[in-house]
This record gives C-alpha cells, sequence and structure tokens, in this order.
C-alpha cells in the first residue's frame, strides 16, 4: 500500500472512530456536553491507537458511567440531597397516579341501566318488573359501577349452581362461591352468598338469599381492574424518583449561576412547595401500598380502588397541584436570568 494510501486509511479510521465519540457523547445532559464535549472528545482521540474504528470497552464503559454520574449529580452537602430526596419521593407520587389515571383509561365503559337489567335477570332467572338502580358513573366517585336489585317485590327462589349456569351459557367465566354466616352463627344457617363473573372488562359481583323465601337479589357491575396498572404504577413511580431527583441537580447548579435576589426566591417558594406537598404526598404512598401490597383478597367489588380517583378527590390533592405548580416556577427561575461568570473545572470523561 503506497503511503497516500495509508494516509486515507488513517484519516478514515480517525472519522469513524470521532463519530463514535460524538455518538456516546450525546449520552451527558447538553449543558455538560456544550461546555466539556469538546474536550472530553480532544482527550480520547488523543490516547486512541492508530487505525482505531471502533472505541473499546473501557472508554464506553467510562463515558457512560461519567455519563450517569452528571446526570445525578448534586452540589455537596446534606442540604441538597435531601432536597432531591424529598423532591423525587413526591414527583414519584405524582407519577404514580399518572400512572394509575392512563391505565384506568383503558378500563370498559360501565353498561346502559338496560343492560345491568337483562345481566341480573339472567342470575336470577326471571324479568324484574321494578328494578332499583344505583349509577356510580360521575367524576365525583372514586369507583364507578352499576348496582341492579328489587327491593319493592322479592325475585323468585332460585340457586347459585343454575345462576351461574346461565351466566357461563352468556360467556362470563364464573368465579368462587363464598358464603357469609350469621355472627353468632346460629345452626350453620347461611345469611346470604357472594360469587363473581368476569366478562368483556367487567366484573360482576352477586350479593344474594337464594332459596328462601325473600329471594332477595344485589347484582354490582364494575369495570375490571386493568391488569397492567400496577406494572404502571411502579413505572410511573420509578418514572417520577429519576425525574425529580435529575431535575433537582439541574435547578441547583443553574441556580448557582443566578442572581441573589433570584436564589432567595427560588429557596422561599421551594420550602413552601415541600410543606404543601407533605400531607398530599404521604396519603399517596400510603393509599398506594394499601392497595397494591396490603390488600387482602376477597370479593368485595370496591376492594381495589382506582388510585388515581382515590387521589385526585382527596382533599390533600389539591395542595399537591399547588406544589407542582410552585415547582414548575422554580425551574422556570432557574432557566431563565443571566448567567454569572464563573471558573469552569477541568472535565473528564468519567
Amino acid at each position: 500500500m503506497t503511503a497516500s494510501g495509508e494516509v486515507m486509511r488513517e484519516q478514515r479510521a480517525h472519522i469513524e472512530l470521532e463519530r463514535w465519540y460524538r455518538r456516546l457523547l450525546w449520552a451527558y445532559p447538553i449543558g455538560y456536553r456544550r461546555t466539556h464535549g469538546q474536550e472530553i472528545l480532544t482527550t480520547l482521540m488523543d490516547s486512541a491507537e492508530p487505525g482505531q474504528r471502533t472505541p473499546n470497552r473501557a472508554d464506553v464503559a467510562d463515558l457512560l458511567r461519567g455519563a450517569l454520574r452528571q446526570w445525578f449529580r448534586l452540589p455537596t452537602g446534606i442540604p441538597a440531597v435531601a432536597t432531591a430526596m424529598v423532591v423525587a419521593v413526591a414527583l414519584g407520587a405524582a407519577g404514580a397516579v399518572a400512572a394509575s389515571w392512563l391505565a384506568w383509561q383503558t378500563a370498559a365503559g360501565l353498561p346502559s341501566n338496560t343492560v345491568a337489567q337483562q345481566i341480573a335477570e339472567t342470575v336470577g332467572g326471571a324479568k324484574l318488573t321494578t328494578p332499583d338502580f344505583q349509577r356510580l358513573d360521575d367524576t365525583q366517585k372514586i369507583w364507578r359501577g352499576v348496582h341492579v336489585q328489587e327491593l319493592s317485590r322479592p325475585a323468585p327462589p332460585w340457586g347459585i349452581d343454575t345462576a351461574q349456569a346461565r351466566l357461563q351459557a352468556d360467556g362470563w367465566t364464573l368465579g368462587p362461591v363464598v358464603k357469609h354466616y350469621l355472627s353468632p352463627p346460629r345452626l350453620n344457617e347461611v345469611s346470604y352468598h357472594t360469587f363473581q363473573a368476569t366478562r368483556g372488562g367487567l366484573v360482576l359481583t352477586v350479593d344474594a338469599r337464594p332459596n328462601s323465601a325473600s329471594g332477595h337479589l344485589h347484582a354490582v357491575i364494575t369495570p375490571a381492574q386493568p391488569t397492567w396498572e400496577p406494572g404502571a404504577v411502579l413505572l410511573g413511580c420509578l418514572v417520577g424518583v429519576i425525574t425529580g431527583w435529575v431535575l433537582t441537580g439541574w435547578t441547583m447548579y443553574r441556580l448557582r449561576r443566578r442572581s441573589l435576589p433570584r436564589r432567595l426566591a427560588a429557596f422561599t417558594l421551594g420550602l413552601t412547595a415541600l410543606g404543601l406537598a407533605a400531607l398530599p404526598t404521604a396519603a399517596i404512598w400510603f393509599k398506594t401500598l394499601d392497595n397494591f401490597i396490603f390488600i387482602e383478597p376477597g370479593l368485595d367489588p370496591y376492594a381495589i380502588l382506582p388510585l388515581c380517583r382515590l387521589i385526585m378527590l382527596d382533599p390533600a390533592a389539591k395542595q399537591g397541584g399547588e406544589a407542582l405548580a410552585i415547582g414548575l416556577a422554580i425551574l422556570v427561575l432557574a432557566a431563565t436570568g443571566r448567567n454569572r461568570t464563573t471558573a469552569q473545572p477541568t472535565a473528564t470523561a468519567a
């Protein structure tokens, strides 16, 4: 190979390696990359072997570790770490609520009164002439559902087995039957039965006293919990925690370059936001654990509540919204304004 050919080969290798390093540098925060990216690139290219076309594993690992460290870097001191932890917990709670809301947008809609009556008649095996309906489908209710019962005239005697057979023939998937006894027990006399069935994203819960003179029947039709809601809540919480930590570090470093009045305003607003967020954050975490970890299984249609509605209808939710608004104002204070002139520290790849 001629000398000119060798030079061209070296140049192509150099250009290709530089492209690889520039792609890897995109892992760093944009502000750090603008300030130190060229310096890091020059150091990496100077240390490369002749003819090297791709980064070696050690350089890739060092760059990714350095990028991760820059994303999660905080100013030194306990107050900065404590603030980041509180903000991360608060935004983690907000992320859990947002994920729950998104999950419940995919839940099945409630049936009309006519369809609900037909379902109840399938259970009872007879037409309901004067059914009583109670619909819980407005935005101010924690749980959505349709109650169907006939209190004015007792339903005719019917059996659990025949009721389940009719439901199964109608496309419902059957659940277990639970017998509820009188308290205190009286000769093993059953007070009422409860069983569930599911179909098309709906859960049918039946409370009834079959084979008795009263023939009482109470059917509740509710949306089934989206199967992916617990996973979505966990993911939303994780995203919120990471976002809270990263935004806290970014805001603190930005504010260090701002004027003293702007920093004092941000500090005052931050204390106010933390105070407002304390109660709703504690409520969200408690209710999240209560709904997804410590809940006891059973046939109660209201055992698992939509976390988003449970929180959004809580009186403390307004405080949480105000805290988020103040947090946004702090971000605006950090992002705007003139920079103070400061000496830049020496950059390192890691």
